[in-house]
């Protein structure tokens, strides 16, 4: 598909190519929706087969990132960094080159961590650029925990939807020990749950189990029997092969993006699982950040926990209208973007007729 088209059929507004010889560099930002406030999305460093496969997820992850922003109440829009990893060699040069194409934006795109760009690649973009979300050392906490906090909220509402208004004794599976999957594991074993956890790094592996989290082997933890399995490491890891393996009720998208395509949910729910989708339940520090930065406030977890009242409301919605998580939050969201623009140009027409 054409990049025009395909910017098209998702409603993208802009999207800039980043490329530098001395550094290596090269990758997409996407800006998705910048109608509704600044724009907000990771960077995610990935080794990409071409250029072409890195701006269609830039695309998908950006047009996410806009209803993350809507279903969390953050005044913002979707936007996404994506870098070819493998045409690196100056890695630090890059970034701070990143940094400064970032700035020249002036502020419509505020980047944060994602896949393969860790809290000290942030620190070094935070040298080029001012607009670095939840980069407040000292001042809020790490991502990691309140991307948790979120999830978890999340994850006591759709338990309590199955009549278990109580972690202790739930059994909790966690793909990926990572920051956030460690933070999560944390707040689980805090729970009373029993934690399963999985990682193919072994001092990650060392820590989880000093916090009792039973290991298994990864390619096991997508079929380990469990109340929850959250995936907390790459997206596209439930696909047509992987679902069939699942044994748990429910399936709670930590990872941004776990669905390989969300044309997929159906299959979940034929089989009696509960799929809360990444963009509804992961966006604790999106709130955390986004909230800081437009009011100076530092505690955010009263929004924060109702990401559960988020996801108890397209679970109602589900109910009455027959549809999967993924589609009751689409429409949810789409409804509200629409309204939006409806607003908007109500008063651009006023506006215009009173001149």
């Amino acid at each position: 598909m054409e990049l025009l088209d395909a910017m098209a059929q998702g409603g993208h507004e802009q999207v800039i190519a980043v490329q530098d010889d001395a550094t290596g560099l090269r990758g997409w930002i996407a800006l998705h929706h910048t109608r509704r406030g600044p724009t907000y999305g990771g960077i995610r460093v990935w080794d990409y087969r071409n250029g072409g496969e890195a701006a269609l997820d830039a695309l998908r992850l950006s047009q996410t990132m806009t209803y993350k922003c809507v279903l969390a109440g953050v005044q913002g829009g979707g936007a996404k960094t994506v870098i070819v990893s493998n045409w690196l060699r100056d890695r630090r040069g890059a970034v701070r080159e990143l940094g400064r194409r970032i700035e020249a934006l002036r502020g419509v795109y505020r980047a944060g961590p994602d896949v393969g760009f860790d809290h000290n690649d942030l620190r070094i973009l935070a040298e080029t650029t001012r607009y670095v979300a939840h980069h407040h050392k000292g001042v809020l906490r790490p991502a990691e925990e309140a991307t948790a906090e979120g999830a978890e909220a999340g994850i006591r509402a759709a338990m309590a939807r199955l009549d278990c208004n109580d972690l202790d004794g739930a059994r909790v599976a966690i793909q990926g020990l990572g920051a956030v999957g460690m933070a999560l594991a944390r707040r689980m074993v805090r729970a009373g749950a029993e934690v399963i956890g999985a990682d193919p790094r072994a001092a990650a592996c060392e820590h989880a189990s000093n916090l009792g989290v039973r290991l298994v082997d990864v390619a096991e933890i997508l079929s380990v029997e469990a109340d929850v399995l959250a995936p907390c490491a790459l997206g596209g890891v439930l696909h047509n092969i992987s679902i069939p393996r699942l044994r748990c009720r429910v399936v709670a998208g930590v990872a941004n993006n776990v669905l390989a395509s969300s044309y997929l949910s159906p299959l979940l729910s034929e089989r009696g699982i509960l799929f809360l989708p990444d963009f509804v339940i992961n966006a604790g520090a999106l709130i955390e950040g986004a909230g800081h930065e437009a009011t100076g406030r530092s505690d955010w977890s009263a929004e924060i926990q109702g990401i559960g009242g988020t996801v108890t409301r397209l679970l109602e919605s589900c109910d009455r209208h027959g549809l999967t998580m993924v589609e009751a939050a689409h429409e949810y969201a789409g409804a509200i973007l629409d309204a939006e623009e409806n607003a908007r140009e109500r008063e651009e027409t006023e506006a215009a007729l009173s001149r």
